[in-house]
């Protein structure tokens, strides 16, 4: 490490580098490309940014661009970039949802780096605002979203006004059929850099579940909700279901917040501020919490379960970042009880909780009624009635002479 950056790791009090930020670090400095692959909270964004600002050099031309879904991961990123880089370099965010004639003025300050969404970015680019030749570093910062068939077009469009001859680097916390496939996508030749295990330490990220039928989740939200010591990520499958769910917490008195994909950069900046304040609970959907991060999350609730194990893996990691404590909570019912045990990481333990007297605790376990065998009753045929015995000769009769009497 540079100095500067070797005095900054011994501030933050930070001791080995973790096993991806140790995997990929010479692979980043010798210009190969990289697609690594590892869990969120394992120290991903320093395991790039580290030895891509070692490799710029402070010129005022622009050498590096780092491509990211969201506005808010790319304030993240530049704010973590503003913390390690010198004073010198100039770095610049340029992410949809800002005010896009006071970006064309920042970019008159020649920035040697820019964090920016494929959108922002193309449109930039097509206006000759964002030169691009020079670029010799492409990031891309959950690279399992940016190449999601439904981003694939866009994020590709921005990549092809780069250079051919450029350093391409993927970091993704899942993987997908296309970011299997990446060379036949983008010219790239890859080496490949997988790490399964969560960061070692003392951290400890349980799994738990609560079940309620699907009427009364909002009632438990609520019973969360008043549980002072606790704050937590709710996780909602649609945009329209988070609203009337923030309605009727907002109805009883429990103060939330929502995040939604639709609302302006303000908006969702105050959206974050009000749950990092008071707000107990902040609800979100997937596509509006991609690339948030939130210091210290306590809780992640699954109020819907994900649809598959990459999101359930998304949404999780929120919580017990670097190896520190976490809980994760999903709202099932008894039927979904089965699917999220195929969700969950393959060495997590699930354990079945409640909510009662204001206390989260470890659920009582069902009561089994036990079952007698079952025996068929006996047909009780028709009792035979009794006749007296009938004597042949009681059942002769005189015959008739036909003659009266």
């Amino acid at each position: 490490m540079k100095e500067y950056i070797q005095n900054k790791w011994n501030e933050k009090g930070f001791k080995d580098l973790t096993p991806i930020q140790e995997a990929t670090k010479k692979l980043i400095q010798k210009g190969e490309d990289v697609v690594a692959v590892s869990p969120t909270g394992t120290g991903k964004t320093l395991a790039y940014l580290l030895p891509l600002l070692e490799k710029i050099e402070i010129n005022h031309e622009l050498q590096a661009v780092i491509l990211v879904p969201s506005q808010e991961l790319a304030q993240q990123i530049g704010e973590v970039i503003r913390e390690w880089k010198l004073p010198e370099l100039t770095m610049l965010v340029l992410a949809g949802g800002a005010n896009v004639k006071r970006q064309i003025e920042n970019l008159k300050k020649k920035p040697e780096l820019v964090v920016g969404t494929p959108g922002r970015l193309t449109e930039l680019a097509n206006q000759r605002k964002l030169k691009l030749h020079q670029v010799q570093t492409l990031v891309l910062d959950e690279a399992d979203y940016l190449l999601a068939q439904e981003h694939l077009e866009q994020t590709r469009s921005f990549i092809k006004k780069c250079p051919s001859q450029r350093q391409m680097i993927c970091f993704s916390a899942t993987k997908n059929e296309i970011l299997e496939s990446i060379h036949q996508w983008i010219n790239m030749t890859p080496k490949w850099v997988e790490n399964e295990q969560k960061m070692s330490g003392n951290g400890n990220v349980k799994h738990v579940y609560i079940e309620s039928p699907v009427r009364k989740k909002d009632e438990l939200l609520r019973k969360f909700a008043n549980m002072k010591e606790y704050q937590a990520l709710v996780f909602v499958n649609s945009l329209a279901n988070a609203g009337i769910l923030a309605e009727k917490l907002q109805y009883h008195n429990i103060p939330c917040a929502l995040l939604t994909s639709q609302e302006n950069q303000i908006n969702r900046k105050a959206a974050i501020q009000a749950f990092k304040g008071e707000v107990p609970i902040l609800l979100t959907t997937d596509v509006a919490a991609r690339g948030l991060d939130i210091e210290d999350l306590p809780v992640v609730i699954h109020y819907d379960l994900p649809e598959n194990k990459e999101v359930y893996t998304h949404r999780s990691g929120r919580t017990g970042r670097m190896g520190k404590d976490g809980l994760v909570i999903s709202f099932v019912t008894e039927k979904e009880v089965r699917d999220l045990k195929k969700l969950i990481p393959a060495n997590a333990k699930l354990e079945a909780f409640q909510i009662h007297s204001s206390q989260l605790q470890v659920a009582e376990k069902k009561k089994l009624v036990e079952k007698k065998p079952y025996k068929p009753k006996e047909k009780k045929g028709r009792a035979k009635k009794a006749y007296p015995s009938k004597d042949k000769k009681s059942f002769k009769t005189k015959k008739s002479s036909g003659k009266k009497k």
